[in-house]
């Protein structure tokens, strides 16, 4: 499969960076193996084939492809188990962010985050669908800068992939009403300053996530081959 990059000069350095992006938003979209050929991704780049080699190992390393003897590399369908197993360490993590947040966040942040869901209701969530679902990635985003807690951040960047698979099942689970209830809760907990609270519902929130996609996922996501 080639893959619709930008032509423009590429250093070495660049080639994981924009490598990993760009299969990061193609994992969310696939429902079978894809074959990732070495010359198509360096002719797409405008690189020779070893930096692209050696970006596709480092992201082996991650976890985000996988190598077969005599086929190179693939990217492969995020599975149930992948996504649960996602699920249970983002709860950690956001629980742990939103208790650093209710500590660190000023009172312009707590505007900030009540203004991403400021055009959005029980209604608009469903026929804005799109929107609401960049307004909830930037809002957990935006959790996760407030702890300013940098090894949190690069622990959680480094799921990316996991986070755009999510995006596209998530839709899938038509929560948006419930999801947006528990965002203000996550955002009111913040604001009080509370960060026993403010990691509960955050928690919380991740976890009603997880059920409901245990419970009507399953004939979704491809499971393990």
């Amino acid at each position: 499969m080639i893959l619709e990059i930008p032509p423009r000069p590429y250093l070495r350095e660049d080639v994981y960076d924009t490598l990993r992006s760009h299969l990061i938003t193609l994992a969310a979209d696939i429902d079978a193996p894809v074959r990732l050929r070495e010359e198509e991704l360096a002719r797409a780049l405008g690189v020779s084939r070893t930096p692209v080699r050696e970006a596709l190992r480092r992201l082996e390393q991650d976890g985000f492809v996988t190598f077969e003897p005599r086929r190179g590399a693939r990217l492969t369908p995020t599975t149930l188990k992948e996504f649960l197993d996602w699920l249970d360490i983002r709860e950690m993590l956001e629980g742990l962010a939103a208790r650093q947040a209710a500590v660190k966040a000023s009172d312009a942040d707590h505007r900030d985050l009540a203004a991403i869901f400021a055009g959005f209701d029980t209604e608009t969530v469903v026929t804005r669908a799109d929107d609401y679902a960049q307004a909830n990635a930037a809002f957990h985003a935006r959790i996760i800068a407030l702890a300013d807690n940098e090894l949190l951040a690069r622990t959680w960047n480094s799921f990316g992939h996991m986070k755009m698979a999510g995006l596209r099942f998530i839709e899938r689970l038509q929560r948006g009403p419930h999801s947006l209830s528990e965002h203000h809760q996550i955002i009111a907990a913040i604001a009080r300053r509370d960060p026993d609270q403010a990691e509960a519902v955050s928690r919380a929130h991740v976890r009603s996530l997880s059920a409901d996609a245990r419970s009507q996922l399953t004939s979704f996501l491809p499971e393990p081959s």
